[in-house]
């Protein structure tokens, strides 16, 4: 096939991004494709995040589609594969694109790693409304990470245009069976939150959780902080607890598969998630899981009681009771969540990407 991918890659380094740059570079292997980086805040570091809008953003949008005229315009394809956002203003980013495919003739597939979609579209009303509706309805596929995701969009889409396709894990994380083993016989004490560490991934629940915990406990914390108010919190943690609470920056590669091996359960407290893809890396490298599976997708991947403990992510108390309670089977979860994780490896989330993209091909005639 000749594919047009479009997306944002890394960095910033986040759940889509990663997601991206597997999909993009797995179909780069096998056909042919052309890669266009929708990525606008290349420079954000952590302090802060970006702006909705500002003169200099709506700068680089124009830059970024006068860059992209030529590929998008003047070259043919077989399918246009896009990564985009579920919220109108995210949407809007790919409109030309939506626009140039249809013009051409060119099924387009909408990639989303979100689970607000139907949330987004029903909080608005009139052009807005029918204008998202316009793009959502003539692609050729909707791709959702999950069943729950898949049952709302429902509500917008007839369901053979939506698609299912879960993440997939870097294969660079999974443990050697020695280096597996060896984790079975931990204590259980040390917990890693893996992720930006922004309000809506749940850090302050996180931080307030572990003060309710026993002094055997100890805290990694991983990813880009999103403002002021987070690192000074994240300070104050790491001067009360030395040695017991540490923040890594932002990891890759060895130091992330390094953090991930050296944990025993990954605390996921998160407000909004799509699918939670480092809950999928904790299973690589066989970590018991701490999350809320009513909040997004993340309940069509994690179960209480098989791959973890549930928690109510907006409750401190009962964050750090699941915690506790994971030690009581915590070889039984590491076992069970490395056999889950073959399911989400990257030549079994390639396959998944190939097939939706190949009907919509065929689907064309």
């Amino acid at each position: 096939m000749k594919i047009l991918t479009i997306g944002p890659l890394p960095p910033p380094l986040h759940g889509q991004s990663a997601a991206d740059r597997m999909a993009f570079d797995g179909l780069a292997s096998t056909e042919r494709v052309t890669v266009i980086d929708s990525a606008i805040d290349k420079a954000f570091a952590g302090n802060k995040m970006p702006p909705l809008w500002s003169p200099a953003r709506l700068v680089e949008i124009v830059r970024i589609l006068f860059r992209d005229f030529a590929p998008v315009w003047l070259r043919g394809y077989d399918v246009v594969y896009m990564s985009v956002g579920s919220s109108f203003r995210t949407l809007m980013r790919f409109l030309p694109y939506m626009i140039a495919a249809r013009v051409k003739g060119e099924p387009y597939v909408l990639h989303i790693h979100s689970a607000r979609l139907y949330h987004n579209y029903a909080s608005l009303s009139g052009f807005k409304r029918r204008l998202m509706g316009w793009c959502l309805k003539g692609a050729a596929s909707v791709v959702v990470l999950g069943d729950t995701i898949a049952r709302t969009v429902g509500r917008i889409l007839p369901p053979q245009r939506i698609r299912v396709c879960a993440n997939g894990i870097d294969d660079t994380l999974r443990l050697s069976d020695d280096e597996f083993g060896a984790t079975l016989d931990s204590s259980g004490a040390d917990i890693l939150f893996l992720s930006n560490l922004m309000e809506a991934k749940g850090i302050f629940q996180m931080l307030d959780a572990f003060e309710l915990l026993a002094d055997s406990y100890r805290l990694t914390l991983a990813g880009a902080i999103e403002s002021d108010a987070v690192r000074q919190r994240v300070e104050r943690m790491c001067d009360r607890y030395p040695g017991r609470v540490v923040y890594r920056g932002v990891v890759t590669g060895r130091d992330k598969r390094d953090v991930l091996k050296n944990s025993d359960i990954l605390v996921l407290p998160s407000h909004d998630e799509g699918q939670g893809i480092v809950i999928l890396e904790s299973y690589a490298t066989g970590c018991a899981v701490v999350t809320d599976p009513s909040v997004g997708g993340i309940g069509d991947i994690f179960a209480d009681g098989v791959n973890g403990v549930a928690c109510d992510h907006a409750d401190p108390r009962s964050i750090a009771a699941s915690i506790a309670k994971v030690g009581q089977r915590l070889s039984f979860y590491k076992e069970v969540n490395r056999m889950a994780s073959e399911s989400y490896s990257e030549a079994a989330f390639l396959s998944r990407v190939k097939s939706i993209l190949e009907d919509s091909v065929a689907a064309r005639g």
